[in-house]
Parts: C-alpha cells; sequence; structure tokens
C-alpha cells in the first residue's frame, strides 16, 4: 500500500514538472496584444531646423547617444532613439547573456521586436545610423529597425556610426549592407572606441566634413559681422571672430560692457559669460598665440592670451585680435572694457 502511494506521489510530481515545461520559451519573449499596437504605431523624431537629415540611434551605457545628440547639435537635424520593445536589464552580465542569444536568432533570421517605427524616409537626404557594437555585430535593436524597415530604406544614401570598447566596425557594415541591399551607404563610417571617444567632438567634425555633410545656415553672417570692437578707454581695437556655434553664440550677445580679470601674471584675460557660451559641436583643441579669443570649456570663461601658451584640447578658439591690438590688453590688472560688433 505504501509502495502504491509512493508512485502515485512521483507520478504526480512528473506530471507538474511537464507541465510547467509547457511555459513560454525563455529565448524568445511572449507576444501580447499591446505590444502589437506599439510596434504599429509610427514614432516622430525629434526635430532640427535642417531636414536634410535624420540620426537613428540606439543606445544602452549613453555613449551612442552623447555621439548623436553631438552630430545633432553641429547638423541641427532630426533626431530619433531606436529602442526595444523589452528593456534590457540593468545588470550587465545579464544584458550580455540576453545579447548573444538575440545574435544567435538573427542569424537564425529571427530578429528581436523594436518598438520604433518610422512611416517614411522620403524627405531626407542621408539617413544616420548609431550603435554600439556588441561581439563585433551592429546592435540587435538597430538590426531589427533595419530589418523592419528595409524596403522604406531602399534607394537612400546611409552614413554609419558606431561606438565599442575595441572592437572594429567592418563587420557591422556589412550587416547593414546585407540587411538594406537596396540602399546607398556612404563609404566613410566612423568609430569611436574607449580610446578615441574623449576626442569625439573633433573626430565627429571631421567624419562630417569628409562625407559632405554639413548645416544649412539661411541667416549665416556675411564676413564683416564677424568684425568687433574692443574699446579700452578712449582707444579702440579691432577683432575678427571665428565662423563656429560658440563665436555665434558670443557675437549674438554684443554689445558687452565687462571687466576683463588678469590671469597668470597677464597670460590671459578672462571672464565668464552667463550664461556660459555653447560648446557643443564645436571643434575643441587651441595653441594659443597673443591674440587668440578662446573659451576654456571645463570653467566656461572666455580667455584673451597675451602670451603664447602651450598647447589644451579644452581650449575653443572664437576669434583672433587683430595686428598689434592685444598690447592694449597686456598690462597689470583687471581691464574694464566694451565689445561690439561693426
Amino acid at each position: 500500500m505504501k509502495r502504491n502511494l509512493l508512485i502515485l506521489f512521483l507520478l504526480l510530481i512528473v506530471l507538474s514538472i511537464t507541465a510547467c515545461g509547457k511555459s513560454e520559451d525563455p529565448f524568445i519573449p511572449k507576444q501580447t496584444e499591446s505590444k502589437n499596437e506599439n510596434n504599429d504605431k509610427s514614432d516622430t523624431p525629434t526635430s532640427g531646423g535642417d531636414k536634410r537629415y535624420l540620426i537613428l540611434y540606439c543606445s544602452r551605457t549613453n555613449n551612442t547617444e552623447r555621439v548623436a545628440q553631438t552630430i545633432r547639435t553641429i547638423l541641427n537635424c532630426d533626431i530619433l532613439e531606436v529602442e526595444p520593445q523589452i528593456p534590457y536589464d540593468n545588470d550587465y552580465n545579464s544584458m550580455l547573456g540576453r545579447a548573444q542569444k538575440e545574435l544567435e536568432e538573427i542569424r537564425q533570421g529571427n530578429y528581436p521586436e523594436v518598438k520604433t517605427s518610422i512611416d517614411n524616409f522620403d524627405n531626407y537626404d542621408i539617413i544616420f545610423i548609431g550603435y554600439p557594437i556588441w561581439y563585433s555585430s551592429m546592435a540587435t535593436p538597430m538590426q531589427s529597425f533595419l530589418h523592419k524597415h528595409a524596403s522604406k530604406l531602399s534607394g537612400k544614401q546611409m552614413a554609419l556610426f558606431a561606438t565599442s570598447g575595441s572592437s572594429g566596425i567592418a563587420t557591422s557594415v556589412s550587416e547593414a549592407q546585407s540587411i538594406c541591399s537596396e540602399s546607398i551607404f556612404i563609404e566613410q563610417s566612423l568609430l569611436l572606441t574607449s580610446l578615441t571617444l574623449p576626442q569625439m567632438e573633433s573626430r565627429i567634425t571631421e567624419w562630417l566634413d569628409r562625407i559632405g555633410a554639413d548645416r544649412e545656415e539661411s541667416d549665416a553672417p556675411e564676413n564683416s559681422s564677424l568684425n568687433i570692437n574692443i574699446k579700452i578707454g578712449d582707444r579702440t581695437i579691432t577683432a575678427t571672430m571665428e565662423n563656429n556655434a560658440a563665436a555665434r553664440d558670443f557675437l549674438s550677445r554684443l554689445p558687452l560692457e565687462i571687466t576683463l580679470k588678469d590671469y597668470n601674471n597677464i597670460t590671459e584675460k578672462i571672464f565668464y559669460p552667463s550664461p556660459a557660451l555653447t560648446t557643443e559641436g564645436v571643434t575643441r583643441g587651441c595653441t594659443p598665440t597673443p591674440g587668440d579669443i578662446t573659451i576654456y570649456v571645463p570653467w566656461g570663461n572666455v580667455a584673451i592670451f597675451c602670451k603664447s601658451w602651450s598647447h589644451s584640447n579644452d581650449l575653443i578658439k572664437i576669434g583672433h585680435i587683430n595686428g598689434n591690438g592685444i598690447e592694449a590688453l597686456s598690462i597689470d590688472g583687471d581691464i574694464p572694457v566694451k565689445i561690439e560688433q561693426y
């Protein structure tokens, strides 16, 4: 009798385990009605002034997002984040495990769901595609997005940019070309690794110049509008500003009446604009010479150099004092000045 009860008990356990084993496959997220509704929803990119370009990006650690936002600042264009249907776990090892499984699924032709969708790309000249590199491949959400929109991207120019720890970009480029075989890929792609990410702004600017992507400036200043007067008592000296976003921001605030503070034994004359001048998307790096007007990015101050100084990646040049005008500022102490555009 006891033996029969034991057999019956074991049978119940086996049946219970079998029933549990019929639950959803852990490798494939369960589909729901609300998910399908979201998949059919079209997303609207955040709009910029220049409608020729669209930036699409996916990002988990924000590195790719930083690159995308820098490109957007330079081009003043539309931007949209590509998001997975199911967010990734914050735990790094868990995320890696999921990424490996999704990459293997894609090789079998099964793309994970993304909740981002766009109706058409007709009005854009170039579509920028940004993503992190996972195990040498394009991050799976972007692969899924391209697969989902391949027909809509037919004939469109595509420019790829990526971030990685140290992996190359070649495999991901091949993946994109395979998924969107009817698209036109710009030959030069941009890769920023952990070693080159600190030079992000300069590398992005150089890349955009190489591929011929520039900002549409309907109200670009004439050469004469880059000139300023600096009045020091009864004397007026002149300067010519650079044609970059930081210098244009400076010009937009004129006229200014300020006091230039002496810094480092007449090496620089400085002041602090409020709010700080824009520096996003502007190429950094300057070896200042006497007369250079610069921004020291970490502090946000404008520094007019009276003496030569060593190269700094934290300096942005926004102008230069003409002729020997810097001599008027190369004196001890603070100097009240009035700066006007002419």
